[in-house]
């Protein structure tokens, strides 16, 4: 193996190297390497013919058998360079400017590393054979369609090509033998020529129109073969990248040249190919015809991809033969790719989440459990006010009655505009308590979108603490001032009122940021809450005299958890003040005057901590979870975070109003560092199921980019007054035997990990692309909205690397 991988000077030589190795006293081993540039396949098959008859004439002391050569390879190479008239050359290279116009597309494969800056063609490779019914399928298919096998199996893998990158526009080498005259077909030498062959796969055509397609590409190319590979080059003047061959960076080749058997008069000799250890390319395949079917074999860049991955594309490319052979006429984009093991991985084992929960629950009835058990306990502290478990329900059911009063019952929106205050928990709940559901309403927003808000929603009852009056000054429903109008709501019982609140019931409409326009309203349902809920408090049990912060403003889902999480189970919150929050100093004393034992922050607030407060674990010292959420993680963050706060875990949880809050959560001190430059979203939680699908539905495989289609006891019921938007982004649920069940179209692209960990990769709507890169516009906006202090952000990802980005300004 180091004398096959040895490399050689071009420009001292030689070009061609033997050695004989003598493994014992009758077996030997003769290794012969060439380099390719002075060989190619077919100058093997003479190599070795040649080899024969003069070890058969020398062993018998007889002159060379072999005739003069008619021209030598200097001869080809000066036709080559002179002699192909003018008139043809111009003529072929017309052809493929028209044929390759425009920048050629980086194809972006699904790989399990990220591309180095140089591409070093460290490569490994490996081999299958199809059935012989398959290879026969597939010869009539080509007969049948006046085809080639190679035109058929072409096809087939550019289709695969085509659902691993969703990319239409697909350019892939292909070499030709371009031995064109007998005075070449007994000469060794470089002859064989590339061809590109490019085609196009959008509007999802059927197989049989595709291979009609790629039929008339190849037909086309072999007529304009003779330009060779690096005078295109040289014309089309592609952007150079050192990172990836020019104009394409897979190649498929059918290699229909038998060679020859070496039999050597006296000796037992055998053929071996030995496996250079290279890769020219991302990703080769070469096919040929065997006895016993059609045989292959896939060199890949082993910089990009592992054996496992590489394994499982031929497992890709022969399922997806089959429903070819088996229907023709089908889309591409509805063939099937996934073998029914892996199939019943991402669908089912991955999405085995079904846990019992007290689903048909309320947050009021909960709430109440907590009082009945620990009336004395500290429920919330905000300032120098403390309430305890008891003293909030009163309040709470005083506030209750008085709405009830004013008409509010089973769904009512509400609205609660007020600074974050005890009296904003106990309106919340007293809101939940009627039976009604809260809109909450950030008094930071400008006047304009809270005018929206209110109109939209139907708001006929909107409660407000005294300092915010006149930030909704054209508001003409009934305003409810909770500590202004205290003596008066005081009036009512406070005991609960006889209303029972069920699990499918709104708890909330939240509206979202609208970056994507109008803000529209999510109805928030109490059953998935609590399923967060009970999912977070079985995995991270709160532990003796725990204490949590309230931080987030109400519009954000994260607040519900805040609120609520530790609420429900016994557990004092802190309302941490907006000034306290603008100012870091600040905001680390209440942390450590409360002592804060676990918090929710997104990570741009996160670095903030980290960059301002070296000694942060000193300053929060019984702070042990920190819960990122509302952003990418990225990993250098992760790494500074295990660096600072080593006794400290952090937990990575992906979510949107859509899903209450968190569908998926990753583990940071449990799981590896990622390789990536984010850290993944995880796994689904309690009586969730996530799929990655493409445009067409199908699941795709592990790496490969895809939609995030998220299903369960999470999903809110759709949005408010928008029936047409609902039906677009809540869809039903294909791989549910539940009647009725739904997915929520999440518009993030992600992708599984071979470990089973989801990766978050971008948006599928806020992509600019420039020059290989995209750029994520309003990626932070949620953190901007619900932290000000928080500095606008553009993220920017290397488009072939997927998870690859970088906080840039």
């Amino acid at each position: 193996f180091d004398e096959v991988r040895k490399p050689f000077d071009l420009v001292r030589g030689p070009l061609v190297r033997f050695a004989l190795l003598r493994l014992d006293r009758d077996r030997h081993d003769l290794v012969f390497t060439m380099h390719h540039i002075i060989s190619d396949g077919w100058s093997i098959g003479i190599f070795i013919r040649e080899l024969e008859a003069l070890y058969r004439a020398f062993s018998r002391a007889r002159p060379s058998p072999l005739s003069e050569l008619p021209i030598q390879y200097a001869d080809f190479a000066y036709w080559q360079r002179n002699g192909i008239p003018e008139t043809v050359l111009n003529g072929s290279l017309d052809y493929w400017r028209k044929q390759l116009g425009g920048e050629p597309p980086a194809l972006l494969l699904p790989a399990d590393h990220a591309r180095p800056a140089v591409q070093r063609f460290r490569g490994k490779r490996l081999s299958f054979r199809l059935s012989s019914d398959l290879s026969q399928r597939l010869r009539q298919l080509a007969r049948r369609e006046g085809a080639t096998l190679f035109m058929v199996l072409l096809a087939g893998f550019k289709v695969l090509l085509h659902r691993y990158s969703g990319q239409s526009d697909l350019w892939v080498g292909t070499p030709i033998a371009n031995r064109n005259h007998s005075e070449t077909e007994g000469l060794m030498g470089l002859f064989v020529n590339m061809l590109v062959l490019r085609t196009n796969l959008s509007g999802d055509p059927t197989f049989l129109a595709f291979l009609r397609q790629v039929r008339d590409v190849a037909l086309a190319g072999y007529a304009h073969r003779d330009v060779p590979f690096e005078k295109l080059v040289e014309v089309l003047r592609p952007e150079r990248d050192l990172s990836r061959t020019p104009l394409f960076q897979v190649l498929f080749a059918m290699q229909n040249m038998p060679m020859p058997s070496l039999s050597l008069p006296g000796i037992s000799a055998q053929m071996e190919e030995v496996d250079a250890g290279t890769s020219k390319f991302d990703l080769s395949l070469y096919a040929s015809e065997g006895a016993l079917g059609i045989e292959g074999v896939l060199e890949y860049d082993e910089d990009l991809f592992e054996p496992e991955t590489a394994a499982r594309m031929i497992g890709h490319y022969q399922r997806l033969l089959e429903a070819v052979v088996a229907s023709p006429d089908r889309c591409v984009g509805g063939l099937p790719l996934l073998t029914e093991v892996e199939r019943e991985q991402l669908l089912v084992g991955w999405n085995d989440t079904a846990r019992a929960y007290p689903g048909d629950a309320s947050i009021p009835a909960l709430f109440e459990a907590q009082v009945r058990a620990r009336p004395d306990a500290v429920a919330v502290v905000c300032g120098g006010v403390r309430l305890t478990y008891r003293e909030l329900d009163e309040r709470a059911n005083r506030v209750a009655h008085y709405l009830r009063s004013l008409g509010v019952g089973r769904e009512h929106l509400v609205g609660v505009c007020m600074a974050r205050s005890v009296e904003m928990v106990v309106g919340i709940m007293g809101i939940l308590k009627a039976g009604g559901a809260y809109v909450p309403l950030d008094p930071a927003y400008p006047q304009a979108r809270l005018a929206f808000m209110l109109e939209d929603a139907g708001v006929e009852v909107l409660l407000i603490h005294s300092g915010v009056g006149e930030v909704v000054p054209g508001y003409r429903g009934h305003r409810v001032c909770l500590d202004g109008q205290w003596e008066e709501i005081a009036k009512a019982p406070a005991t609960p009122l006889q209303v029972r609140v069920a699990g499918d019931q709104l708890a909330y409409v939240m509206y979202t940021s609208g970056s994507t326009g109008q803000p529209k309203g999510v109805l928030g349902l109490h059953r998935g809450a609590i399923n967060r809920f009970c999912w977070m408090w079985e995995r991270y049990p709160f532990e003796k005299d725990e204490v949590c912060c309230q931080k987030t403003s109400i519009s954000f889902v994260d607040s519900v958890w805040e609120m609520f999480g530790p609420l429900l189970k016994g557990i004092p919150t802190v309302l941490i003040p907006e000034d306290d929050l603008n100012d870091v100093s600040k905001f680390l004393r209440v942390l450590q005057a409360n002592n804060i034992t676990r918090m929710v922050l997104v990570p741009s607030f996160l670095r903030m901590l980290l960059d301002t407060c070296p000694d942060l674990a000193k300053r929060v010292p019984r702070l042990k979870l920190w819960i990122s959420s509302g952003e990418s993680l990225p990993a250098d963050l992760l790494a500074s975070f295990c660096r600072a706060m080593p006794d400290s875990r952090l937990l990575n949880l992906y979510g949107s109003s859509e899903v209450a809050a968190d569908v998926t959560w990753y583990d940071a001190k449990e799981c590896r560092m990622p390789a990536s430059a984010s850290v993944p979203i995880g796994r689904p939680i309690w009586n969730t199921e996530v799929y990655v699908l493409d445009a067409n539905g199908q699941p795709v495989p592990m790496l490969t980019p895809g939609e995030l289609y998220v299903g369960g006891d999470g999903l809110a019921r759709g949005y408010w007054k928008r029936p047409e938007l609902t039906a677009a982004r809540f869809v039903p649920n294909p791989f549910s035997a539940q009647p009725g069940a739904k997915l929520y179209r999440t518009g993030d692209l992600v992708r599984y990990l071979r470990d089973g960990t989801l990766e978050f990769l971008g948006r599928l709507d806020q992509q600019v692309k420039i020059r290989g890169f995209r750029i994520e516009l309003g990626e932070v906006e949620a953190a901007l909205m619900a932290h000000p202090q928080v500095l606008r952000a553009v993220v920017v990802a290397r488009e072939d690397v997927p998870g690859q980005k970088r906080l840039v300004g």
